[in-house]
């Protein structure tokens, strides 16, 4: 009790965030946009004690409000008073604040929550998965993902199809995933039924093929294709369409399994044909409410696994970490890190094989910040 009481004095001495812009290895074409770089935001905090802690928040506005808000408030206060970080950072509700900045600064205080939760596994000499409760598996699950082929290349639906049926076999083959998602929503919905096809006839019957359109169809185009790929037995889409309801609508209309990015329990509530939600600790504000949450979904006998939104590797590693300890998360989740051109941290990427990732057997996150890399593409 002595040594807990002694490690809870621990205080933070100090909060950096650094923007950083990492191209993308292939233009990422979906149905909101095209990328050919992300943003992301790496965090440092340093205890009064030398500990130095890693988080990472996803966007380019995480880094301004982290330094200029966050940093002041935290100096000298407990690492281990999550409850009193949080806050002193955020209001109390999204109905304090009345605009739109509640949402922005609850993605950036998950970057900081990562950080702390990597100084007490190295304070504690215990990896992130044993602090969150232990392995419930070998390795976190991952499938093969990929985004869509960029349509100002200008090929022919049947080369479209056929470029990503190889991308999809690749992907199968270098990471011994049983499931590959990939984008839909942005070509045509008879090049999209050509694609799904071609994949199919590429992978074999046996492994599980996923999209997610990124609420890129109509009702009516969602149905055309959702009939048009029933023989290819999609196990998944992903926000086929905008609205609960309407996503609802749409695995009524099909019988084809539906998931949603929405947090508001209450809306999933309503919604008993929405079979799954994919969420990330950004969207929630750190792992703690991430936990929570997917206790939350599971109680409402709804599937859950992660969402990738162009991770670095410190934030990749938290997934990893995740995956491998919820045992509800017992579906590949999403995974990016391969299509991104560094992932910043020391060593070897812990790129996806076997089905999945396990995170080394050392303190906290397990990673290593490479500071010539964050000087090559940090922004501030």
């Amino acid at each position: 009790m002595a040594i807990l009481a002694e490690r809870k004095k621990m205080k933070i001495k100090s909060v950096k965030a650094h923007l950083v812009r990492v191209p993308v290895t292939r233009i990422a074409a979906f149905a909101k946009r095209k990328m050919t770089h992300m943003f992301s935001t790496i965090v440092e905090v340093e205890t009064d004690n030398g500990i130095l802690g890693l988080g990472e928040a996803r966007g380019d506005f995480c880094a301004k409000i982290i330094n200029e808000k966050f940093s002041p408030l935290l100096k000298g206060q407990s690492v281990y008073d999550f409850h009193n970080l949080k806050d002193l950072c955020l209001a109390k509700s999204p109905f304090d604040y009345g605009y739109p900045e509640y949402p922005l600064e609850l993605n950036a205080f998950a970057g900081l929550e990562i950080a702390l939760w990597d100084i007490i596994g190295k304070e504690t000499g215990q990896t992130l998965y044993n602090l969150l409760g232990g392995a419930a598996r070998e390795r976190a699950l991952f499938g093969a993902y990929a985004y869509t082929v960029d349509p100002d290349e200008g090929l022919s639906n049947k080369k479209i199809a056929q470029t990503m049926a190889e991308i999809a076999a690749t992907s199968i083959k270098e990471t011994g995933a049983g499931l590959f998602e990939f984008k839909v929503g942005l070509h045509s919905t008879s090049c999209e039924i050509q694609i799904v096809k071609e994949i199919r006839n590429s992978l074999g019957p046996d492994i599980e093929i996923a999209v997610d359109a990124n609420m890129g169809f109509s009702v009516d185009q969602a149905r055309r294709f959702l009939e048009g790929t029933k023989d290819c037995n999609l196990c998944n889409i992903e926000e086929p369409v905008a609205g609960l309801g309407a996503i609802a609508k749409i695995r009524e209309i099909t019988g084809v399994p539906v998931s949603t990015h929405c947090i508001d329990l209450d809306a999933l509530s309503s919604q008993p044909s929405i079979d799954s939600v994919v969420s990330d600790p950004s969207l929630l504000g750190g792992i703690s409410n991430l936990n929570s949450f997917i206790s939350s979904v599971n109680a409402l006998k709804k599937r859950f696994w992660l969402r990738a939104r162009w991770e670095l590797g410190i934030g990749w590693a938290a997934m990893c970490h995740i995956g491998i300890n919820r045992v509800e998360i017992d579906r590949p989740s999403q995974a990016l890190i391969n299509w991104v051109e560094d992932d910043l941290i020391l060593g070897d990427t812990w790129f996806v094989r076997k089905g999945g990732v396990r995170p080394p057997d050392k303190p906290g996150l397990g990673v290593e910040l490479d500071r010539k890399a964050l000087e090559k593409y940090k922004l501030e």
